[in-house]
């Protein structure tokens, strides 16, 4: 589990917003060491930074860290840590960039471990889900429109409680039903589901969607990559899967 090391870097406030376009940045390990010399110069602890890179806007570097990437623009004495927005495109640049990570870290994900609901459609949305999620609920009650319109769900477990919660172990019970899909259908409608143990990949999934960025139910991947986090109804989801 790739822990959220973050929480050590006091955030400032505020946006920096950049139009991006392609510029040719000379970029050094002396210039990279110098920008983590004064990251760690205002934390009370080391940051356990994996990788500096220069970003397309000039002055602004990507700093990763775990599962987290951060946009700091450095000059002299000074840092600014905030949001890279594009203002051609329109678009946020990290979350754009996270949106790409978790959509490829998917794709590897075989159907084996995920809990297929309705019948086999060439088209598919992925979620993470929570069984007592108010959301997850809602967009649960969506499947069947959905799988009318030719997408069919697959679900991957994400207790946000955490491992050995309530939530956790009753989406253990729903894997290891004999007929997962109508346990899940049980549980999002606060039906109590028989408590039963099996081999399982719950834990592992929740940790695997920490580790990629997940911080919320639903979380719902596109089949064309496209991340929402949070619910949408299925007339959205339709137009988005086009």
């Amino acid at each position: 589990m790739i822990r959220p090391y973050y929480r050590h870097l006091p955030l400032f406030l505020g946006f920096l917003l950049i139009s991006i376009s392609p510029i040719s940045i000379a970029f050094d390990k002396d210039e990279e060491a110098r920008l983590i010399e004064k990251l760690n110069r205002i934390s009370s602890r080391d940051m356990l930074i994996e990788k500096v890179e220069p970003s397309e806007a000039e002055g602004v570097y990507i700093v990763t860290m775990g599962s987290n990437e951060y946009y700091v623009f450095s000059h002299g004495d000074y840092i600014l840590v905030g949001d890279l927005y594009d203002t051609v495109r329109q678009v946020d640049v990290g979350q754009e960039r996270s949106n790409k990570r978790i959509a490829e870290a998917i794709s590897a994900v075989s159907e084996d471990n995920m809990i297929m609901m309705g019948e086999p459609l060439e088209k598919y949305v992925t979620v993470f889900t929570d069984t007592d999620c108010f959301y997850c609920q809602k967009f649960h009650l969506e499947v069947e429109a959905l799988q009318n319109e030719g997408i069919q769900v697959r679900y991957l477990m994400f207790p946000r409680s955490g491992i050995g919660t309530e939530s956790y172990i009753e989406a253990v019970s729903v894997w290891c039903s004999d007929d997962q899909a109508d346990a899940m259908t049980v549980a999002k409608a606060g039906g109590t589901v028989k408590q039963v143990q099996c081999e399982n990949p719950v834990a592992d999934q929740y940790e695997f969607g920490q580790s990629i960025g997940i911080r919320g139910t639903p979380t719902i991947i596109l089949q064309n990559g496209k991340v929402i986090n949070g619910y949408a109804p299925p007339d959205v989801l339709v137009a988005e899967s086009g």
